[in-house]
């Protein structure tokens, strides 16, 4: 195209039109500086907004569905209370859909209604109005939503015990308490609880789980050596199970995983002498007691560094004989056979499972493993136990094609049919896989903790406590939701117990999750819903609301929604302002190419021509600063984190808070934000190009060459 091409050499830096060159390229500069910004900012906001409301929508869904009051005062649901067909107790909706009759009530054996009651709603052959499988009916006749995907949830409160068992020799030594004979040290945690029920379908709540670590697995292998839920009589400790229950656990347990590496406990860890080869010498140091050495330390470093007492060299001789020279004294003295040496903590080294010792191991600790060590230069090569060791590295799997036999004692995902499913896993004697938010794993709990869910139960003369045995099975991120700090999930059959036995009548407690695909369409599917249940008659009785309504996030979101128009509308401003820079270096390159436009005129060309070339030139300018802004901020979004502990280093503290920004900020280029960028840049160029290509269309090729 003539006109772009003529456009393209005037933007052209030459020393002929230098302050020309200067303005362009200073516009470009500044183009591109508030192109980076925007892209940046709208990013990570975008990428926050959609963080929160997978994590929002992996606990909930993005339609709820509530009871009213109308559906707790009506006769529909208090006359199970008084009906024997009914037990006499109030019925989940879970219960009212698979109920076989709407009404309970026999008038020949229960009691007599209440005057107080509201009267049934009945429709004209007299049949009770059932808005439970009513509305369910109309929700699985939305056929047009894809994904569409209907189940109830239940709600209700518990008390939560957990017995957390640590090897001592893996606890801070400022926090170990007397250990017992096993070498272990007992506490428990114990907190009240929100229980909400769990749905295996649920996939989204992958995005919220929290990943499996080492301090994980090494917890569940230890767990091998107790007898599940079993307690000494005189004391809170556990029992340890016997060598061939263990054996069976460490044969599930390695079926599953494969170690690769080990680490050395925090405490240090005594290095098996027979690893030692002959005429060797290590950097060590000592611990003094009463002149003789109490404990030697050697470093896995290849520099030793000091640990504050003496400093010295330990020698071994060729028939395995250990001899100590301190920095100081000028002899060596021989090290007794008692005397520890230990490596360093938290040292890692290469390891692989002797299998062999699988079968002769009655506890966790006689399991051998195949090492390799390399400390200060020299390599060990040999068998150690795993006592007091830890896992570093290891490979496992959370994904099965099917229900594996022996299930893994964390929640794992079954592909089946090609359709995921979430499976906590359950023990007949460990109890029920329960997920934990992860304020408890930051308080120290583990996959593979035990305990029990507690909750009173009336009977006919008192109310008793009862016990649910309950593990670990996993840790999820709450995101924003208020209580989500507390929410436990467990199987919707235990839920359903324990509601039932506390007769809770509480608003939003139990009720009906509605998930499907594209989460933009929920208004549009929330109106369809509200327009089918008014159809039905029963739109008095249910409360619906979209992820963007619910009580505990509608203002957060709201608020969000604010901020990004807001700060859009800022950008714009701020775009303009960046473009003006375009008008005056136009106005300059007109001024300067009057001669050229003058020539171009006589030879023919329209005004419509003349005022292209300098709308190209704006046009041209406003994407080159929106490439190289749009390039500047993707190198920034690729290298945010390290910005943000530079950021947080400055300032002494975290930059943004782990609690509602997570662990790490999105640093996902948004689409949206370059849209938005570009054609906002593309039509400001344009219109703050108008000016000056009016005046240069305007000049008359005459006046120009009589001027010249």
């Amino acid at each position: 195209m003539f006109e772009l091409s003529v456009a393209l050499k005037y933007l052209l830096p030459r020393w002929r039109q230098l302050s020309v060159s200067i303005i362009s390229l200073i516009s470009i500069l500044v183009i591109s500086l508030v192109v980076w910004l925007i892209v940046v900012f709208l990013s990570v906001t975008h990428g926050l907004e959609k963080i929160w409301t997978q994590k929002l929508i992996a606990l909930t869904a993005p339609i709820r569905i509530t009871p009213t009051e109308n559906y707790y005062h009506s006769y529909y649901y208090l006359v199970d209370g008084i009906s024997a067909d009914s037990d006499f107790t109030h019925k989940t909706i879970r219960e009212k859909l698979q109920a076989a009759a709407s009404d309970p009530y026999n008038p020949e054996e229960d009691e007599e209604i209440p005057a107080l009651w509201l009267t049934a709603d009945r429709s004209a052959d007299g049949a009770l109005n059932d808005p439970v499988k009513k509305a369910y009916a109309a929700l699985q006749n939305l056929k047009h939503v894809p994904g569409l995907r209907v189940k109830d949830y239940e709600l209700t409160a518990g008390n939560l015990q957990l017995h957390l068992v640590r090897n001592a020799s893996q606890v801070a030594p400022q926090m170990v308490l007397l250990p017992d004979e096993t070498n272990h040290v007992h506490s428990s945690l114990s907190q009240v609880a929100w229980l909400g029920s769990f749905d295996p379908h649920q996939v989204n709540l992958l995005q919220a789980l929290l990943p499996i670590d080492s301090k994980d697995l090494t917890n569940v292998l230890e767990m091998s050596d107790f007898a599940s839920g079993k307690k000494s009589e005189q004391s809170d400790e556990f029992l340890l199970a016997d060598a061939q229950t263990v054996r069976q656990r460490l044969h599930a347990f390695f079926d599953k995983v494969a170690i690769r590496s080990l680490k050395t406990p925090v405490n240090g860890w005594v290095i098996p002498r027979h690893l030692f080869s002959a005429n060797e010498t290590y950097a060590v140091h000592v611990e003094m007691a009463k002149g003789k050495p109490a404990r030697i330390w050697i470093s896995g470093g290849a520099e030793f560094l000091p640990m504050g007492n003496e400093l010295g060299r330990l020698r071994v001789d060729d028939k395995n004989h250990f001899y100590l020279k301190l920095a100081h004294e000028a002899t060596e003295m021989q090290v007794a056979a008692s005397t520890p040496i230990l490596l360093d903590g938290d040292f890692a080294f290469p390891a692989q499972l002797a299998a062999s010792s699988l079968e002769k191991a009655a506890k966790s600790s006689d399991l051998l493993f195949e090492a390799e060590i390399k400390v200060q230069g020299k390599v060990w090569k040999g068998l150690i136990p795993f006592q007091n060791l830890k896992i570093d590295e290891a490979d496992f799997s959370s994904v099965y094609s099917k229900v594996p036999l022996e299930a893994p004692e964390w929640l794992f995902v079954t592909t089946e049919h090609k359709n995921k499913t979430l499976n906590l896993p359950a023990f007949a004697n460990k109890g029920e896989g329960v997920l934990l938010p992860k304020s408890f794993k930051e308080a120290g709990v583990l996959i593979g903790d035990s305990g029990h869910l507690s909750y009173m139960s009336p009977t006919a003369s008192s109310v008793q406590e009862q016990l649910i045995p309950i593990f670990v099975a996993g840790f999820y991120d709450p995101g924003i939701i208020p209580i989500g700090g507390k929410l436990i999930l467990i199987s919707q059959e235990t839920t359903s117990l324990i509601r039932s036995a506390q007769n809770e009548q509480v608003l939003s407690s139990n009720g009906i999750n509605v998930n499907f695909e594209r989460l933009h369409e929920a208004p549009q599917i929330k109106a369809s819903i509200q327009k089918a249940f008014d159809e039905a008659g029963i739109a008095s009785y249910w409360k619906i609301e979209t992820f963007r309504e619910f009580e505990f996030t509608r203002d957060l979101i709201q608020q969000l929604g604010t901020e990004r128009t807001l700060w859009s509308l800022i950008a714009t401003v701020i775009i303009i302002v960046a473009c003006s820079n375009i008008i005056s270096m136009l106005i300059i390159l007109v001024n300067d190419k009057k001669v050229e436009i003058g020539i171009l005129r006589s030879m023919g060309a329209s005004s419509w021509s003349i005022a292209s070339i300098f709308g190209f030139c704006g046009v041209v300018m406003g994407i080159t600063g929106s490439v190289l802004g749009v390039i500047i901020a993707w190198v920034t979004l690729h290298n945010l984190q390290m910005l943000v502990n530079l950021i947080s280093q400055f300032q002494g503290y975290e930059a943004f808070n782990p609690v509602f920004f997570g662990n790490a900020l999105p640093n996902q280029m948004s689409m949206e934000a370059l849209l938005f960028v570009f054609i906002t840049t593309i039509i400001i160029s344009l219109l703050a190009g108008i000016v000056p290509a009016v005046k240069a269309s305007m000049l008359r090729p005459s006046a120009i060459l009589r001027s010249e």
